[in-house]
């Protein structure tokens, strides 16, 4: 006796029909979500920082780097590997404290960086979390603290004379800084920027030895939320990150030195909005693709083992001994220790060249080849990671991948 069930199918008509009724519904919600809500991006934050929306966070500022044309990356997770030939580092008002300092030296010299002093604590509002409900200036102190981890003669003051003298830039000459409570410093090691007869407003630090120049704004209420409104503060503002940038269009605003760290995790990552959608499909295609299968038969074919598995499997190991010995760091500046003499071989160094020259000579030669970071600069980061950094396995294999690039580039230029 003939009836309307097809035995051949792994599920009914009916069960396929809201398989893919559910499967199309969260395609559909992940792209109206994506459209029409927020994409998660900010934190709620009332502070003095680039997720704050307050009267004193930085949130604008970034907003109009945005539509100036920027690229802009608020890293909560190993800033130096975001760092590149096309990105410029940004530290909004540190606050004090070693970690405060440990990190600014960690990021020093990984590429052109704008550092702005401190100023302003808010008090959160009643209601609105990322709100303020009052600011008072800090104790100058405390600012000068955070001044004196970039030069030890950082002079930072809060003029209460109205008569500074004209201001003074090569920008253009209406823009004048409106700033209420002007905080400035003085120093031989600052070269002015924007400055007037009681202190230096913006300038570059001068350093003995740099990779990289170091930039200071030392008011904040330049590019906050509250003064960005006024006067030609916005376009001063833009001014200053024209002139750090110096061409480079992703600007990488470190937001771990004020405690927003969180490690990429792909399982929060999939259950959270908006990807939980995504994710909810997948499991559904998943689910069809198994129920398709049921009706097939055979075992699946067997994979031979070939010299190249063999090699991977004792790489990973070794990779692993070393890991668990805690010898990473070490076996790194061994490798570029021994590979440093290849390349030197490869270069024809000079026979009588002493050994102790051989880091010199190595940078001279990246010099001509216009290299950066040279082999020094390397070695020196690889030796500045510390052993209580939880990024310490990641910032290694960052810098591994740098001496590499150098050892290539270096060996296939023809000058």
């Amino acid at each position: 006796m003939a009836t309307g069930t097809n035995h051949s199918a792994p599920f009914s008509t009916k069960a396929l029909f809201w398989i893919i009724f559910l499967g199309i519904l969260a395609t559909l919600g992940l792209a109206v979500t994506s459209a029409f809500k927020g994409d998660g991006k900010y934190e709620i934050s009332n502070g003095a920082n680039s997720f704050s929306k307050s009267a004193i966070g930085h949130a604008a500022f970034m907003d109009i780097a945005e539509r100036s044309g920027w690229q802009v990356l608020q890293s909560q997770h190993n800033t130096t590997g975001k760092l590149g030939p096309g990105s410029t580092l940004l530290l909004l008002e540190p606050p004090r404290g070693k970690a405060s300092s440990d990190r600014i030296e960690q990021l020093i010299d990984w590429a052109p960086m704008l550092v702005v002093l401190p100023k302003r604590q808010g008090i959160p509002h009643g209601f609105k979390a990322d709100w303020i409900g009052a600011a008072f200036v800090k104790n100058i102190a405390q600012v000068k603290a955070v001044a004196g981890n970039l030069g030890e003669d950082l002079e930072v003051l809060r003029p209460t004379d109205a008569s500074a003298g004209p201001w003074q830039h090569g920008f253009d000459p209406r823009a004048i800084p409106d700033i209420d409570s002007l905080q400035l410093i003085k120093s031989e090691q600052v070269t002015p920027l924007i400055w007037n007869d009681q202190g230096i407003l913006f300038g570059r630090l001068n350093r003995d030895y740099e990779e990289e120049p170091v930039w200071i704004l030392s008011d904040p209420d330049l590019i906050a939320t509250h003064g960005l409104a006024r006067g030609w503060n916005a376009a001063l503002a833009l001014n200053v990150l024209e002139t750090v940038s110096q061409g480079r269009e992703t600007l990488v605003v470190d937001e771990i030195i004020h405690g927003f760290k969180r490690d990429p995790s792909m399982a929060r990552a999939m259950f959270s909005h908006p990807f939980v959608y995504a994710t909810v499909a997948a499991l559904l295609a998943v689910i069809i693709f198994l129920l398709a299968l049921t009706r097939r038969f055979g075992a699946p074919w067997r994979n031979v083992a070939t010299a190249d598995d063999s090699k991977a499997v004792f790489i990973e190991n070794a990779a692993r001994i070393l890991h668990m010995a805690e010898k990473e760091q070490e076996a790194l500046i061994r490798l570029v220790d021994d590979q440093s003499l290849t390349v030197a071989r490869h270069l024809n160094v000079p026979s009588d060249l002493e050994r102790n020259r051989l880091d010199s000579w190595l940078d001279e030669q990246s010099a001509k080849r216009g290299l950066k970071p040279g082999f020094t600069t390397i070695k020196r980061r690889i030796l500045r990671v510390r052993d209580d950094d939880s990024t310490k396995r990641s910032r290694l294999l960052t810098l591994a991948n740098q001496f590499y690039t150098w050892k290539q580039e270096i060996m296939n230029d023809t000058k």
